[in-house]
């Protein structure tokens, strides 16, 4: 395609361009090769695809395609366009032969689409000779006319040098009159290739929006067809993610000479052409479409539509399905063999932190809007099963079933579809310990990654020091997510976790990010990490608890107080050790030595160093040197804590010592007024030590007055 087709169009594209903004990705793009000429051939979905994709691919890639799209689109000024841009109806009565030529010369690159027209309910099938696939009219045979094409264009190369070394001067230009070549254009010594395209969208959304109300004004139809078609891709431009995946290239004259091979074994004759074609044409269809399925990429939705297929309780929370969703992620890792978006690949235990989770929330309102789930009890639901295995007409099933349309698109999956199952008949309880242990598996190798990476023979203290831990009997109910403070390490609340867990309490320790290996790794960590550090052990607990209770020490107890102000009613009972709600609270000493000026911090955000050193009263454990950007976490992580403060409603002990030198004692009486729980005790701790926690003479009473809240809330 002559660049001049593609400048004239990149105004009409840009504005879909900016609807879309950065919402098309690529993955695979290594397999992609400029020396050879590529028939990439793709799934259909949408009618946006036909001139998006290969737009896409020029502008970001520098890869030229040409592409071959349905003729009943080849109307008004989209059909002007794609004219312009060099895409050829498929009732072209040349199209083959533009292709092959482009195809024999290296010239364009070719994207088709072998399905035929868009698959509308991705419903696709295997049979024992070749995929099959629905269209308006039913299951149908898989077209092979792209497999033909591109063995074609190996054939007619073989044909074209052989008439060459022959000197066959009318053959040769019959051949170029044939293919639409000029005298100068040569044909290329390199292979065709084959590359399977898989292009998915996440999410797929219905409804009003402003593209759906312009496009209806100008395009006035009673078709229902037409409607849906409107609706849905003008949602997929306002707010899906487009994913294109490239996968590993078929190399067609290596797939010919190996068909002929066979052939010939089989018959004991060498194949001529039209023999060779129909041999090679079913099994090269075959071997492409496997690679566009297989290669999907699954996302969230496609997880929930999968967890609800196979859910085995009758009646069930949204608890019981992100637990399920979590472990058949898990599953999923751990097999391989899929590509993951990365809504469901990175942090995937955001799901299980009782917070607002856009994508579930989705996914949930989509689905009882669409009477697939209904309500049941304030937090209990049920599956009508029916209705969310009705597929439909055709037409129809993309706005009224969208979680069958991605159920379709996974039919295939074999492996895929045996491990969900496989996972749906463990009992819930199973279900919330596999999570439980998973989880901090996860937690520990990421420690073990950060120690590894900071690690010093001089300086690194040792590894039991900051790593996180558990404690856990699956007898008991009650659990307490617990953080150690800043600069210190999971090892400064060993003793308290293990007298709770004396006491029939399971403990998660967290390690907050930074902490417990080096000061450098402290200085890159920020406090939205401390803060998803305990919701780590937030996620892991809650499914293993009847009551959950969060603690922390000093800086451990803003995160807890934060959590608290996040999750309202869903946690038992929070309790902060000596912890400070303003900056001005912290004692200087614990930050700059050298200020002599009590309460005069913010002095140090205009100090002309970055890294300061205090001896802590425990220096086997905390760090002794950090740095400026971490004392800005830590003020952030204040600020935003005692702006939440009022939305705490949770039970919550305050424990603070009344002679503390790090920590101004009046912080106790700030977030005892400041807190909205009804039930709220301050308790002051005689004592001028800060980690009251590891102190001999005090620690057996602080544990105390922390059993007793926890045995007392919990028996309400």
């Amino acid at each position: 395609m002559r660049n001049k087709m593609y400048q004239s169009s990149q105004f009409v594209i840009g504005i879909i361009e900016k609807m879309m903004a950065n919402a098309i990705t690529f993955s695979g793009e290594e397999h992609l090769d400029k020396n050879h000429p590529t028939l990439f051939v793709a799934n259909h979905f949408t009618r946006i695809e036909t001139f998006l994709v290969p737009y896409m691919l020029y502008k970001k890639m520098n890869f030229k395609v040409r592409s071959l799209a349905d003729n009943s689109i080849f109307q008004g000024i989209l059909g002007d366009y794609l004219s312009a841009v060099g895409t050829v109806s498929t009732k072209d009565p040349q199209r083959n032969e533009k292709i092959l030529g482009d195809l024999l010369t290296a010239k364009e690159n070719w994207m088709i689409y072998p399905e035929g027209s868009m698959i509308k309910s991705k419903k696709i099938l295997l049979s024992d000779k070749s995929f099959l696939i629905e269209n308006s009219e039913g299951l149908q045979n898989i077209y092979t006319g792209s497999a033909v094409l591109a063995l074609q264009s190996e054939l007619e190369k073989s044909r074209y040098f052989e008439a060459l070394n022959r000197c066959e001067i009318e053959t040769l230009r019959e051949f170029r009159s044939t293919y639409l070549l000029d005298s100068l254009e040569e044909i290329s010594y390199h292979n065709t290739h084959i590359i399977p395209v898989n292009i998915s969208y996440n999410p797929i959304t219905k409804g009003k929006n402003s593209l759906l109300k312009f496009v209806s004004s100008h395009i006035k139809s009673d078709s229902t067809r037409v409607k849906e078609e409107i609706e849905l891709e003008s949602n997929i431009l306002l707010n899906s993610q487009l994913h294109v995946h490239f996968s590993a290239p078929i190399d067609v004259k290596a797939f010919l000479l190996k068909a002929k091979k066979e052939y010939y074994q089989k018959h004991q004759h060498a194949p001529n052409a039209d023999e060779i074609l129909e041999e090679a044409k079913l099994e090269l269809t075959n071997t492409m479409m496997s690679a566009v399925y297989r290669n999907i990429q699954l996302n969230f939705n496609h997880i929930f539509a999968l967890t609800l297929e196979y859910m085995k309780e009758s009646t069930f929370s949204l608890h019981v399905i992100k637990y399920r969703m979590y472990l058949n992620v898990k599953e999923l890792i751990c097999l391989e063999t899929y590509h993951l978006d990365k809504s469901i690949k990175k942090d995937f235990y955001t799901l299980l932190n009782d917070e607002e989770h856009l994508l579930f929330e989705s996914a949930i309102n989509r689905a009882l809007e669409e009477n697939i789930l209904y309500k049941k009890g304030d937090d209990s639901y049920a599956i009508d099963k029916e209705v969310f295995q009705n597929q439909h007409t055709f037409h129809s099933i993309r706005i009224k079933n969208i979680f069958r349309v991605l159920l379709n698109e996974t039919a295939i999956l074999s492996e895929l579809h045996n491990s969900i199952e496989k996972q749906s008949k463990k009992n819930i309880n199973q279900v919330y310990e596999e999570v439980f242990r998973t989880i901090y598996q996860q937690d520990e190798n990421a420690f073990k990654h950060d120690y590894n990476n900071f690690y010093s023979v001089f300086d690194s203290k040792d590894k039991e020091i900051g790593k996180p831990f558990i404690l856990f009997d699956a007898k008991n109910s009650i659990g307490c997510v617990l953080s150690h403070g800043y600069k210190s390490a999971p090892k400064e609340v060993a003793l308290l976790a293990a007298y709770l867990f004396l006491q029939g309490i399971n403990v998660y320790a967290i390690r907050l990010k930074g902490h417990g290996t080096m000061p450098e790794d402290l200085r890159d960590a920020s406090y939205q990490d401390w803060s998803n550090s305990f919701d780590i052990g937030y996620a892991a607990l809650r499914g293993v608890s009847k009551k959950l209770f969060v603690c922390g020490f000093s800086t451990g107890g803003l995160v807890a107080l934060l959590k608290a102000s996040k999750v309202h009613q869903r946690i038992d009972g929070v309790i902060c050790i000596n912890t400070a709600i303003s900056l001005q609270d912290i004692r200087v000493k614990y930050i700059v030595p050298t200020l002599n000026v009590l309460n005069n911090l913010l002095s140090v955000f205009h100090a002309d160093y970055d890294t300061y050193e205090s001896e802590p009263e425990h220096p086997e454990i905390n760090y002794k040197k950090h740095y400026l950007t971490s004392i800005g976490e830590l003020k952030k992580l204040i600020d935003i804590t005692n702006e939440n403060l009022k939305k705490v409603i949770t039970p919550t002990l305050i424990i603070q010592a009344d002679k503390d030198p790090i920590v101004n004692p009046q912080s106790a009486n700030i977030i005892y007024e400041g807190i909205a729980s009804e039930y709220k005790e301050k308790c002051l701790i005689r004592s001028d030590k800060h980690v009251i926690v590891l102190e001999k003479e005090k620690k057996e009473e602080v544990f105390e007055k922390i059993k007793a809240f926890i045995y007392l809330i919990s028996a309400q």
